[in-house]
């Protein structure tokens, strides 16, 4: 292994799980052997014989009485280790959620005080999937164009609520889900947070609308994480979706962009406990509020949200009572990085490029005025998901499939400081 270090290159995921991995595995095999010739030398000095009674009563000595005794005991310790090491239990694999775990022992009052309550936005209602109760909400008039928004990995659906509000005011038909492990949906420790889990719930969600005509097609919108999904949702399902627009969007990110507490806590043999502390508060959303909103563009943003008789929202406050509260939200974080449409996605974003050209998308307007576009929106001081990946994105939908907006002076989290500029362009891009 040492020779081959000097080749190995260090910013690519494969390799560099290939090496911890291999490290890991050494160190587990080499503890292993040494506690296995242990036992064989226990078994040994212990003779067989003497592990069974003996036909006839003798007497034994001491040491052999007390050694027979505790041999069921070792017996269970053993088994005790072995299902631990096989991942076996008999506990429910789902975390409960602030639903069971916090509200039971909270007024009606003082879950209105909470920063993310559950009638944060209107229509909400809860959905049992077969990994858990997951928290919907579907508000705006009933014969609107139909928007779904997916959230971002560290926040739950109360993030673009003055976004998905003024949607509505504008006569969209919106629906919102918090993803398992945020706000107040539940997690599954034992399934893998993929695209396999993300396609599922959407089609679940999507399916289980209480308009009269059904929710298809619809729209989509992803912010973050949600961005990697709702692209890779649309690239195997292009007859469910009318058009496509993605803020801060993950998906594109280079592998060699993240950092080293990043690609560590991407490896399957780490624990999630260790893994959620190797990554910094700034990826999970922790750190105070962002430097780069001035007072005026706070101002306006609280002004424009109180014409249609809202607050702003305290998204960081939102994210400590998440952590605090949502038992699952480790699980559900660590296993979206490590399993979510998060880096080098180029396969389904240029599969998407295919589809806008061919316009298979379910939007026969764009045949009519021009040619089928995703709108793409970052803030020029992003520094999570900067807006140099409009470059990939442009490479692998192709130029002319591509609607970009780059905001001047916002951070990844546009979609709450400055979403009246998210508003805006997804009206024009929609036409509203």
């Amino acid at each position: 292994m040492a020779v081959l270090l000097p080749y190995m290159d260090f910013t690519d995921h494969e390799s560099f799980n290939c090496v911890l991995s291999y490290t890991l595995l050494s160190t587990a095999v080499l503890i292993t052997g040494f506690l296995s010739l242990c036992r064989l030398r226990w078994l040994n000095k212990a003779r067989i014989s003497v592990l069974t009674p003996p036909a006839t009563p003798t007497t034994t000595s001491a040491t052999t009485q007390s050694y027979f005794w505790n041999w069921p005991a070792r017996m269970v310790s053993a088994e005790m280790v072995l299902n631990y090491l096989r991942f076996k239990s008999t506990a429910s694999p789902i975390i409960p959620s602030p639903e069971r775990t916090l509200l039971p022992s909270l007024s009606q009052h003082e879950q209105a005080s909470l920063a993310y309550h559950p009638d944060s936005l209107p229509g909400g209602r809860w959905l049992q999937t077969p990994t858990g109760r997951i928290r919907v909400y579907e508000f705006g008039p009933e014969d609107g164009k139909r928007v779904l928004f997916v959230h971002g990995i560290s926040t739950p659906s109360i993030v673009a609520r003055d976004l998905l509000t003024n949607l509505a005011a504008k006569g969209c038909r919106v629906m919102v889900f918090d993803l398992p492990g945020r706000g107040y949906s539940e997690c599954c420790r034992v399934t893998p947070q993929d695209m396999r889990l993300y396609s599922a719930l959407i089609l679940m969600v999507t399916t289980s609308s209480t308009a009269p005509n059904g929710f298809f097609p619809f729209n989509i919108i992803g912010y973050s994480l949600g961005g990697g999904i709702t692209v890779s949702f649309a690239s195997q399902f292009p007859h469910l979706v009318s058009s496509i627009a993605v803020v801060s969007s993950a998906g594109l990110l280079p592998y060699s962009f993240a950092p080293l507490g990043m690609k560590c806590s991407l490896i399957p043999w780490i624990p999630v406990w260790l893994a959620d502390k190797l990554l910094t508060t700034k990826l999970k959303g922790e750190e105070e509020s962002p430097l780069e909103v001035s007072i005026d563009e706070a101002v306006h943003t609280t002004a424009t949200a109180r014409v249609v008789g809202i607050e702003p929202v305290d998204v960081f406050s939102v994210i400590r009572w998440q952590n605090r509260h949502q038992k699952g939200f480790m699980s559900g974080y660590v296993s979206s990085m490590r399993n979510g449409p998060i880096f080098d996605r180029v396969e389904e974003w240029t599969e998407v490029g295919r589809i806008l050209k061919s316009n298979r998308f379910a939007d026969p307007r764009w045949d009519e005025k021009k040619p089928a576009q995703i709108l793409a929106m970052y803030g020029s001081e992003d520094d999570l998901t900067p807006p140099m990946l409009l470059d990939r994105i442009r490479e692998c939908v192709g130029q002319e499939h591509v609607k970009a907006v780059v905001v001047e002076g916002g951070g990844h989290e546009i979609v709450v400081y400055q979403w009246d500029r998210v508003f805006q362009e997804i009206v024009d891009f929609w036409e509203l």
